[in-house]
């Protein structure tokens, strides 16, 4: 038994054949040199290739947006609050009360409009309607007024002004009693606006309130109020 094996074991080269040491050779080259692994392409006739020499970070570089050049063209810009040349226009009303005679009382509505000839100082005058409760006949009447307003201090959100100026006055009764249905009306007072969103503004105040006529008739006696008044300022 031994020898069988012996027998087999010497016979089985010779029945595999023989091997040249090239072909050795070659299989160990071809079993130890890299194959070129497949690609598969996605690109077709219509994608457009890169240069050559074109570097990735370079490709990347040029293809990025300049950020310093993106801008929102849908957001209009907004100028600021009472910049020079700059309109808007108030709906306001108010109350008062004669110093002397507090049973007389006034009350008005009305619209305004503001031009800025500088930063912070407006040509704003205004037109109103009137109700006067007095002893007496009451009446009604109606104004313009001829103002200028200087916002003294301008912050982002809010602003302090002062406004002063004279207004012409027809009444239905006279004002005061045993005064005249025309008056001039000077005025000067203080407030304060406060922005409440979409460039508006929340407008209060306070003011003295002269109404007479400068002795254009045989009586003039005068009235001196003191009016608070409120309104909503808005963009023109």
């Amino acid at each position: 038994m031994p020898a069988a094996l012996l027998t087999t074991a010497v016979a089985l080269p010779f029945a595999i054949g023989p091997s040249s040491n090239t072909s050795l050779e070659t299989q160990l080259r071809s079993a130890l040199t890299p194959q070129p692994v497949a690609t598969v392409s996605h690109m077709d006739e219509h994608t457009p290739l890169a240069p050559l020499d074109a570097k990735p970070w370079r490709i990347a570089w040029q293809d990025a947006p300049d950020t310093d050049e993106i801008v929102d063209s849908t957001t209009p810009e907004v100028p600021q609050f009472g910049a020079e040349g700059s309109m808007r226009w108030t709906v306001l009303g108010g109350f008062g009360a004669q110093v002397v005679e507090p049973r007389n009382k006034e009350a008005f509505l009305g619209l305004g409009l503001q031009y800025y000839i500088v930063d912070g100082f407006a040509f704003a005058p205004q037109v109103k309607m009137w109700g006067f409760f007095q002893s007496g006949q009451d009446a009604v009447g109606g104004s313009l007024d001829i103002l200028f307003q200087w916002h003294i201090i301008r912050q982002e959100t809010w602003s302090f002004f002062g406004d002063f100026g004279c207004g012409m006055l027809g009444t239905s009764e006279n004002v005061p009693i045993g005064g005249s249905q025309f008056n001039f009306t000077p005025q000067a007072g203080v407030g304060f606006t406060f922005d409440v969103g979409n460039d508006r503004r929340a407008v209060v105040g306070v003011k003295w309130h002269h109404i007479s006529n400068a002795s254009l008739y045989r009586n003039n006696p005068g009235r001196d109020s003191i009016l608070v008044y409120g309104g909503l300022n808005l963009p023109f």
